[in-house]
């Protein structure tokens, strides 16, 4: 089954360029900083401080702006830039159709200060090359693994426009790097995004079920002014991410928007139509921002997630028909590789609201339902208030409030239910419970039916459920990831329980057939009951 290519939206990234040790083969000799001296001179003896070119790279027509702006560090003894502060140097690469991108050049080196002569830190100081350039890249409409490239021919581009030469290694590859911020985008019709954002859609729903999740934290947010649908959005953190799929870690948001002044654009004008993108935000991450390295399992992550969504919402993730529009920059086309959808979450999360409510009801006292009644319809309201308008006492009100903690909380007096879900919840369930009994064991069965959704779902998904296990991702540099297991095993036959090197074996192989690379899982730690005792090993001691 094929699969429509998201494609890249903004991002944010930092590169950091050293003399590294290429190895016998290759000797690389010059200084962390020539680089920065380099473009110093090329900027200001050579274009007096301003530079603008229109040329080709890789085929395509570019515009390349090269200026400078004074940094927030001061400069030593020995740098003659006859200031108070040192130089960063812009480059701003302007390719076709809005694709773009910005880097800006700081030198770092040890011992470096501030503007205000203080010590200060730099990601150079956890190096190996304790000198060298740090790049803070802003590419719009590119793939990253485009952005070093665009450097290295803009500079060799403005280099030779000034017949200088420059040394085609100082900027041949980074030695290291961080991605801060990520979008992927599709578009998709009008028509099909009411799916997404009209009331009870999934992003209504996944704002609604992920705010009622102990250690959680997002916002829901929309602008309905110039046009409905203009800009919807949630923004979550990491504990979200991994509520919505076991192993994802990225934060950030799930959101559906319409270019500015979206009533400018005609139904057969793609920009009519909404971008709807995954985007990873370092500041909503647990451990903050990628490592460039890992940039190929971040956009997997994100493309995950974001067909995942769209299936959720019986929106076809398959390119081709009436669904896609694309545009100057998302093709509509079928993906080279294809991801897992992963199972929609919201009905398990709801299935167990819905059992809360349940239970809560049936140990209800007849005071209990009639304080419930009138909050489910009020909304909330001061206790004493509350006592009078359900014709009890204000002891009852605080007894309702002892007995069904999960359900009513007090705020200084004030009575309400502890989310808005749960209000909602009630009001339907206290209207007719029996009704809501049934529809709640559909739900449970359809959760249940793994079979059914097999199809459309991560295998190892799947796997995690058959053993009743959990994966957590590793949140900082040099943890590993840990999967628990609740199903008891064992190294023997003779007993009932599954073998632990059948299990072992099963795992890697739903994580191998969705595409993952099993050194990643090798070198987690697991945590399960063998012959029952409780265990810690790495999983390929078991393996």
């Amino acid at each position: 089954m094929t699969q429509v290519a998201p494609q890249n939206h903004e991002a944010e990234c930092w590169l950091y360029y050293a003399p590294t040790d290429a190895g016998e083969s290759e000797f690389v000799d010059y200084d962390g900083l020539d680089p920065y001296w380099a473009l110093s001179n090329l900027l200001i003896n050579e274009f007096d401080g301003y530079h603008e070119l229109e040329t080709e790279i890789n085929g395509e027509s570019v515009t390349i702006r090269f200026n400078y702006s004074p940094s927030g560090f001061t400069p030593r003894p020995s740098d003659d830039v006859g200031g108070d502060r040192l130089y960063e140097f812009d480059i701003n690469v302007q390719g076709r159709d809005r694709r773009k991108v910005n880097y800006n050049i700081s030198p770092r080196y040890p011992n470096m200060l501030d503007s205000d002569g203080e010590p200060t830190t730099t990601a150079f100081d956890h190096t190996d090359p304790d000198e060298g350039l740090a790049i803070h890249c802003q590419p719009s409409n590119m793939r990253l693994d485009e952005v070093p490239q665009f450097l290295a021919r803009a500079v060799f581009e403005l280099a030779d426009d000034a017949g200088v030469g420059m040394y085609h290694g100082y900027f041949d590859a980074p030695f290291d790097g961080r991605i801060t911020a990520l979008e992927r985008y599709v578009r998709i019709t009008r028509s099909m995004n009411e799916r997404l954002i009209g009331t009870g859609g999934v992003i209504d729903r996944l704002a609604m079920m992920l705010s009622d999740i102990s250690g959680t934290k997002g916002m829901h947010k929309w602008d309905n002014e110039e046009e409905r649908g203009h800009h919807v959005v949630v923004r979550h953190g990491t504990t979200s991410a991994r509520e919505l799929v076991s192993h994802h870690c990225l934060g950030g948001q799930l959101k559906s928007y319409l270019p500015e002044h979206p009533d400018h654009f005609e139904p057969d004008d793609p920009l009519y139509h909404p971008k709807v993108g995954a985007k990873f935000v370092g500041g909503r991450t647990d451990g903050g921002s990628v490592d460039w390295a890992d940039l190929h399992d971040a956009v997997r992550e994100l493309d995950e997630r974001l067909l995942s969504v769209l299936s959720w919402a019986g929106i076809p993730t398959e390119p081709g028909g009436t669904t896609y529009v694309a545009d100057d920059h998302f093709d509509a086309s079928a993906a080279e590789e294809t991801v897992p959808l992963h199972a929609d979450p919201l009905p398990q999360l709801e299935a167990d609201q819905e059992h809360l409510l349940l239970t809560c009801l049936r140990d209800m006292t007849p005071a209990d339902e009639a304080i419930a009644e009138t909050l489910a319809t009020d909304g909330g309201m001061d206790a004493d208030r509350l006592a009078e308008a359900t014709g009890t006492s204000l002891s009852t009100v605080y007894r309702a409030l002892q007995r069904i903690p999960e359900v009513l909380e007090s705020d200084n007096g004030h009575v309400q239910f502890v989310s808005e879900k749960l209000r909602q919840e009630m009001r339907a369930l206290v209207d007719s419970v029996e009704s809501t009994i049934d529809s709640a064991g559909e739900r449970a069965a359809r959760v249940l039916d793994l079979e059914v959704r097999q199809s459309a779902s991560s295998a190892f998904d799947l796997w995690l459920a058959k053993y009743g296990a959990e994966f957590e991702a590793p949140e900082r540099e040099g943890e590993r990831p840990v999967v628990r297991i609740d199903t008891a095993l064992s190294t023997l036959k003779s007993t009932s329980s599954p073998l632990v090197e059948d299990v072992i074996v099963e795992m890697l192989q739903a994580w191998r057939k969705d595409g993952r690379d099993p050194a990643t899982l090798l070198d987690a730690v697991l945590e399960v009951t063998i012959d029952g005792a409780r265990q810690q090993r790495p999983v390929r001691t078991l393996h």
